[in-house]
């Protein structure tokens, strides 16, 4: 009878901890802790942290819904201008940028979600992030004289790592349909 109990009592111990993880709140909570740590776990290079952080975007916009993402649009952002590691001595500079980095974000999730044909989704919501972020970029540069290095980072990194994260993310999410 003991042995029956305890099996029984493993049993509701592991459906109470899947419960617990299917649960949208604590999914929720990893997806913004994940969005704040990245920046802190991967020092460099760019072009993986950006990759990851536009698969969470695309991953929270597509299961989460808009409302319940705002956090992810803002706090890798302000992660890496915390981190200070990934831009180096120009690091005080993204402080300018991390508005427009938060609306290229925002740009990025809602042409993704409207623009209803598959997978061309990605390509036109990256496109549209690059080109927003990139002039927004030109623009500081031209009249705050905010370093060179950000036109190339805000420019075609930003292409990549959108095109990257947002089509590992839609190949993700397909997959867990079928």
């Amino acid at each position: 009878m003991g042995l029956i109990y305890t099996k029984y009592m493993e049993l509701l111990q592991k459906q109470n901890l899947k419960q617990i993880l299917l649960s949208e709140k604590i999914q929720l909570s990893i997806v913004y802790i994940l969005a704040f740590s990245i920046p802190f776990i991967f020092k460099q290079p760019q072009l993986l942290i950006g990759s990851i952080i536009n698969f969470l975007l695309i991953f929270s916009i597509s299961k989460y819904g808009f409302m319940k993402i705002i956090p992810v649009l803002f706090l890798p952002s302000l992660a890496s201008f915390l981190n200070g590691v990934l831009f180096g001595v120009f690091t005080p500079y993204l402080l300018y940028l991390i508005p427009f980095i938060i609306l290229s974000n925002l740009i990025f999730v809602l042409a993704f979600k409207y623009i209803k044909i598959k997978y061309l989704n990605v390509g036109i919501a990256a496109l549209l992030k690059a080109c927003f972020l990139f002039s927004a970029t030109y623009i500081l540069f031209q009249t705050i004289h905010i370093p060179e290095i950000f036109l190339t980072t805000m420019g075609l990194i930003q292409l990549y790592t959108a095109l990257i994260g947002g089509t590992l993310a839609t190949i993700f999410l397909n997959s867990k349909k079928s």
